[in-house]
C-alpha cells in the first residue's frame, strides 16, 4: 500500500520525467536554450503546460498555441520562418499540407516565441542568424568562422559557471571581463573583411559612449538602437555585435538604477526638509504653503506614497501636529 502514489504524486513524477527529458535534450546542444540558462529563465520554459506534454503525442498548430500559451497565427509565422529547425512532422501537401508537432518540436517553439515578439530582445531574423549562422558564410571562411563561434559559445558557458555571477555584475567585474573577452574574439572572428577597422571602431565608438557617465540614460538607449541597426547591416558579424548589445543592455539598466536610487534619496531629503520646515513653521500660512509642496511631491511620485509615509512618520519629533497627515490618507 506505500508503493500507490496518489494522483498529485503520480502528475508530479510525470512533470519532473518530462522536465529531465527536455533538459537533457537540449542542454549543451542548443543555443536558444543557453541563452535562457545565461538569463536565469528556465521556469519560464519549464511551465505545467510544457511539461504536461506527452511524449508519444503529436500536437496541430492550435495545440500548440495553447500549450506555448499564443494564438495559432503566430505558430504559423514563426514556423515558416524556422521550419527547418522546429521539424515538425509533415501531413499531406499542396493546400491541404498540415503539420504536427512533437514534444520536441513543440519546446523548441517555446523557446523561439520566448525570445522574439513584442517586447523581447530577439527578431526572427537574429534567432536564424544564431541557430544557421556557422552555415551561411562562403566555404572559404568556414573553418575560421565555425572555430570562433565555437570560441564564442565556450565564452558564454564560462560566464554561466561563475559561482558569483550576480556579485561579479553588481562589482563591474564582470563587464569588465566580457568586454576583454569579446573584444580578443572580435578581433578574431572579423580579421579576414575588408571592412574590420571601421566595424571594430564604430563597435567600440558606441560602446564606450555607452558605459561612459557622461552619456544620460537616453543617449545610451538611442547608441544600443545603433548597434541592433549595425548588426543588421552587418549580419555575418550580428553574434558578436548583438553580445556587445546585451552587454550594453546590462550597463543601462545598472545605471538607471543607480540614477533611481540617486533620485528616490533626493525625494526623501526635500520631504524630511519640508517636514522640519512644517514643525518650524511661524503660522497657517507657511504651514499650508508646505502642505501644498509636500502634496506635489506625493502626486508626482506616486508609486514612492508608502515610502514617503514612512519618511514622515520618522522624521520628526515624537509629537505630531493634529491633522497633518490628513492629506496623505486619500
Amino acid at each position: 500500500m506505500d508503493d500507490i502514489k496518489t494522483k498529485k504524486e503520480f502528475e508530479e513524477a510525470r512533470r519532473e520525467e518530462m522536465r529531465e527529458t527536455l533538459f537533457n535534450a537540449f542542454d549543451g546542444n542548443s543555443i536558444l536554450f543557453e541563452i535562457y540558462m545565461k538569463r536565469g529563465w528556465l521556469d519560464r520554459l519549464f511551465t505545467d503546460r510544457i511539461l504536461d506534454m506527452d511524449k508519444d503525442a503529436l500536437y496541430i498548430s492550435s495545440q500548440v498555441a495553447e500549450i506555448i500559451e499564443t494564438e495559432p497565427h503566430v505558430i504559423k509565422n514563426k514556423r515558416r520562418v524556422l521550419l527547418q529547425y522546429i521539424n515538425p512532422e509533415e501531413y499531406g501537401e499542396g493546400n491541404a499540407l498540415t503539420y504536427k508537432h512533437n514534444y520536441i518540436s513543440v519546446f523548441k517553439m517555446k523557446m523561439i516565441h520566448g525570445l522574439t515578439g513584442e517586447g523581447s530582445e530577439y527578431t526572427l531574423p537574429q534567432l536564424k542568424e544564431l541557430i544557421y549562422g556557422q552555415n551561411t558564410l562562403s566555404t572559404k571562411k568556414n573553418n575560421s568562422q565555425n572555430q570562433d563561434n565555437e570560441i564564442l559559445i565556450k565564452l558564454m558557458r564560462k560566464m554561466e559557471q561563475f559561482e558569483q555571477f550576480q556579485g561579479m555584475v553588481e562589482s563591474g567585474e564582470f563587464f569588465e571581463e566580457i568586454e576583454n573577452r569579446l573584444k580578443v574574439a572580435t578581433d578574431r572572428l572579423m580579421e579576414s573583411n575588408q571592412d574590420i577597422n571601421a566595424i571594430n571602431t564604430k563597435i567600440t565608438e558606441i560602446y564606450e559612449k555607452i558605459i561612459s557617465s557622461n552619456t544620460s540614460i537616453n543617449d545610451k538607449e538611442s547608441l544600443q538602437m545603433e548597434l541592433k541597426i549595425l548588426a543588421e547591416k552587418h549580419p555575418a558579424h550580428a553574434f558578436t555585435i548583438n553580445m556587445f548589445a546585451n552587454a550594453a543592455q546590462d550597463r543601462i539598466s545598472h545605471f538607471k538604477q543607480a540614477e533611481r536610487e540617486l533620485q528616490i534619496l533626493t525625494i526623501k531629503e526635500n520631504v524630511v526638509n519640508l517636514f522640519e520646515k512644517f514643525e518650524a513653521a511661524n503660522d497657517d500660512s507657511e504651514r499650508n504653503a508646505i502642505r501644498a509642496k509636500l502634496q506635489k511631491i506625493a502626486n508626482d511620485n506616486q508609486d514612492l506614497s508608502y515610502d514617503i509615509r514612512f519618511w514622515l512618520s520618522t522624521a520628526g519629533r515624537e509629537k505630531r501636529k493634529k491633522g497633518f497627515w490628513s492629506m496623505f490618507s486619500r
